[in-house]
């Protein structure tokens, strides 16, 4: 009888429009979980039956059920963290995290990460973030996928080896007076050690050139660049520089090697004789200490970076994302995770930037995608259209009692 179907008819709109609602209450529940998805609900009619008619058969819906809940993609605002190691993505693609337990890898937009005690970098589940190791005298990432660790070692130092210097030197000094330049050096191991080079001045515009490091002297130890010399400091009328200046220093002997010292033609410019008082204008070096990590930094590309106390700047890792042909067919595992199904295909994973990936944004997070005023519309026609079909099943009810009245 047709008054019972249009009972389930109404029966199926008030689960499918429930179902909805359901689905409205989860979107509007995330509205400040960070990289969420919304879900869009879409319904489809059930399979209709034939009835006969005046004009032969027809054809009668049964009802409506939901066809499919779509997660849409859409990109989510970026909000500012204060933490180095939050990042957010811009554009397609996914960070990839491992189950340090399972091994199982999940698929994430929330990019809200720290660093456990084994120096792991981490999600709020401990899930391990995964990226690619650099290789430290390329700079380029290598290898396959691994856990990103940071860890607290400190980072190697370097002994000196080219030292640049940029002097005035008194043109009124006398024979025989010295101005005396002093810098610091680094041997192997990250020793400090004093370096005095020593200017004599030993007739009319020409200077010899001597040292100490800590206190020994070093001038015996003291060449030419290439051999041979030293050559003395030579300067024109002018004050230029036409001889000397270039020179190395066998340093062996206290672990640093030999370091090559440039007065002229340096970053700072050349040494010169003026009548001035002697002074050093400028002076560099490019060795330095064992130095402990200060913070971290992420660049676009997703390079993690350490930034250390020796002011050295080390590229560790870099951040692999994955992108899939039908990411609507991923699973859902709760806790912002998301993990492979047969339907969404195998991921395709590079660096940020490549095969069509999104960016990084260091510092950032992305927000809920969760438009409220739509969730309110969508809200607002579920709870009218489960409205209505009750209001089918009441007034089928009414008929049906109708019927039954029709035997007293």
């Amino acid at each position: 009888m047709s008054l019972s179907t249009a009972m389930y008819s109404g029966l199926s709109g008030l689960n499918s429009h429930g179902e909805a609602m359901g689905v409205v209450g989860d979107n509007i529940a995330n509205l400040n979980t960070t990289g969420f998805k919304y879900s869009a609900v879409h319904f489809e009619d059930l399979l209709a039956q034939l009835v006969s008619t005046g004009s032969g058969p027809s054809q009668v819906g049964r009802g409506s059920r939901l066809s499919e809940i779509n997660t849409v993609w859409q990109q989510g605002s970026l909000e500012t963290s204060a933490d180095d190691v939050d990042v957010a993505i811009t554009g397609i693609g996914f960070l990839i995290v491992k189950d340090p337990l399972g091994g199982g890898l999940y698929y994430t937009r929330d990019g809200n990460f720290s660093l456990d005690k084994d120096g792991y970098l981490i999600n709020a589940h401990g899930y391990r973030v995964q990226g690619k190791a650099i290789d430290p005298v390329t700079g380029t990432p290598v290898g396959v996928d691994t856990d990103i660790t940071i860890t607290q070692n400190y980072s190697a130092p370097r002994a000196t080896t080219d030292v640049e210097m940029v002097l005035n030197l008194d043109a009124n000094a006398a024979t025989g007076d010295t101005y005396t330049s002093a810098i610091t050096v680094y041997d192997s191991l990250g020793n400090v050690h004093t370096l005095n080079l020593v200017y004599t001045m030993v007739g009319a515009n020409e200077w010899s050139v001597g040292g100490t490091l800590d206190g020994t002297d070093i001038t015996a130890d003291i060449t030419d660049q290439g051999g041979g010399g030293p050559t003395n400091l030579t300067f024109d009328t002018n004050g230029t520089m036409t001889d000397g200046g270039l020179y190395t220093i066998d340093l062996s002997a206290f672990n640093i090697g030999t370091v090559d010292i440039s007065l002229r033609n340096t970053s700072g410019g050349s040494t010169t004789q003026y009548a001035a008082s002697s002074v050093t204008n400028y002076a560099s070096q490019d060795g330095y200490g064992p130095g402990f990590l200060q913070r971290l930094s992420i660049n676009n590309e997703g390079v993690i970076t350490g930034h250390y106390s020796n002011g050295q700047v080390l590229p560790h890792y870099q951040l692999t994302l994955a992108r899939f042909n039908a990411p609507g067919k991923l699973r859902r595992e709760g806790s912002n995770l998301y993990c492979e199904t047969e339907d969404s295909g195998v991921p395709l994973t590079g660096a940020p930037g490549t095969n069509g990936l999104g960016k990084i944004n260091a510092n950032s997070l992305e927000q809920s995608n969760v438009d409220l005023g739509n969730e309110f519309v969508h809200m607002i026609l579920y709870q009218r259209a489960f409205q209505a079909n009750s209001r089918i099943i009441t007034t089928t009810d009414s008929m049906l009692e109708e019927v039954l009245a029709l035997k007293r």
